[in-house]
Formats: structure tokens, sequence, C-alpha cells
């Protein structure tokens, strides 16, 4: 499956952007910068804010849920840092988030990436999971699960070999819920499973939330579609009717159909 730019994106070296997914990335860019800025400073004042720290996050602090998957690891009191933290999951978001986005519309899509983050974040509030957490790898994760969904039979890398995107998914569904159980590993896989968990939900569907994928909007547009036909048809022949034989002949469904078609005019 080829999965060519869409309406409103743009390339760079190559990479199809799309405006929300380039608007995350960017932002999680300038954000990391900014720690980096803060710890060289000798400073944790950014990370005991924006962190999510089961200690203040509730009540106190709620905005740390959201705040801290667009912060990564970066240098504090000045001790080291990781870059591969943000550049692994970064590359996973240009990997899969444009296809993503085009299937579900920009705004969709900038929700369904909040949400998965803060499923995420959420689990790490557990007793056994307590610890200071920073990254969008739940976030990522999600829309991994959605691309794994949405296109289940496209051909992904793993260990350098093409495998079917449903199968990847899988994989690290069972391998994050397999090391999840290691509460000490110092990362937070809980966030990770959180983050697919979430994302499954809301392509599958949720009760009184429904999907979140264009796909599946086009189904119901189509049906909405066939049955509009439909009534359009029953009222011209019920129109009709009443020319041939007067307004009299038509029964109270008849009417109910004719005012059903008069308020859907209106409507539009």
């Amino acid at each position: 499956m080829r999965i060519g730019p869409g309406s409103g994106s743009s390339r760079f070296f190559g990479i199809d952007f799309t405006p929300m997914h380039r608007r995350i990335v960017v932002v999680t860019a300038l954000v990391w910068f900014v720690q980096i800025a803060f710890g060289l400073a000798h400073s944790t004042v950014f990370e005991d804010w924006f962190a999510l720290d089961p200690r203040s996050v509730l009540p106190w602090r709620p905005w740390q849920l959201v705040t801290y998957m667009f912060m990564h690891s970066a240098p504090a009191q000045g001790g080291g840092f990781n870059p591969l933290h943000i550049l692994f999951n970064m590359f996973m978001l240009l990997m899969f988030g444009s296809a993503v986005e085009r299937e579900m519309g920009s705004r969709r899509f900038l929700r369904y990436y909040l949400i998965c983050g803060v499923a995420g974040g959420l689990l790490t509030l557990l007793p056994p999971f307590h610890a200071i957490t920073v990254g969008a790898s739940g976030a990522v994760l999600g829309v991994l699960t959605a691309f794994g969904l949405l296109f289940p039979e496209t051909p992904v890398l793993l260990f350098f070999l093409p495998v079917a995107a449903k199968y990847v998914v899988l994989f690290m569904a069972v391998l994050q819920l397999a090391s999840a159980a290691s509460v000490q590993s110092g990362i937070a896989y809980i966030a990770h499973v959180g983050g697919m968990g979430a994302g499954y939900l809301m392509i599958r569907g949720v009760p009184f939330v429904g999907r979140w994928s264009r796909r599946f909007d086009r189904q119901s547009r189509q049906r909405e579609d066939r049955r509009r036909a439909e009534l359009r048809l029953r009222r011209d022949e019920i129109l009709d009717k009443m020319n041939r034989e007067g307004r009299d002949s038509l029964s109270q469904k008849e009417w109910n159909t004719l005012l059903e078609e008069s308020k859907r005019l209106r409507n539009e």
C-alpha cells in the first residue's frame, strides 16, 4: 500500500508532514530544547512543574497529564541525558502519524493523540507504578495502534523484516504488557500499555463516543445518503399520488414522510 501526501501536507527531507503531525513534532522539539536550557542551568523547576509527578499532579497540577508527553530525557542538575528517548518517539511519529492524521482529520488526530497520552499518564498514577514520568511514548504507541488497525496489511519493517502492521501492533502490545510487570525498569511501560489500550478502544469504537476514523465516517455517510435517496424517492411517489388523487388520499404515514423530508430540506 502506498500512502502518498494528502491535503495540507508538506515534505521535508522526503518526509511527509501533515499539519497537526508537524505541529506536534515542532512543539515537542522546542520543549526539549527548553528542558536542556533549564538542565544546563542546574535547574529542575521546569520538570517540577510540567513532568508527571504522582505526588503533585492531583489535585494541584493536573496539567501535568498533558505536558509530560511533550517532555523527554534532558540534563538536570548537571547530569547526563539520553537523546534517543525523543529521537525514537519522534521517529515513530514520523513513520505513522501522517497516514493516521489523513484518515482521522487534523483535529480528531490531535484529540486522539492527547487522549492516548493522558490515558497512559493516568495508569502511571497507580500505586505499583508511582514514578515521575516524561515522554510521548504512550501517545506515539497509540498512533502506531491506530495505524495497525486502519492499515492492517501495510508492511512495516520489524527487525529489518517486512511484517504486516497488524502483527507489529500485536507484537508491541505483548511486549509492553510483559515489560509493564517490571516496575523497577526505569521505563514507564504501563504508560505505553495505557496509550495502546486507549487507542484500540477509540478506533474500534467507544460507547457514546464512536469510532475515530474518517473511514467509519464515510460508511456512516454512505448509509445516510442511501436513506436520503430512498426518502426522496418515496416523497416523489407521495406527491404524485397527491396530484392524482388529492390531499385526502394520503395516509398519516405518508404525511409524516413529507414532514420529515420538509424538515431535512430546511436544515440543509
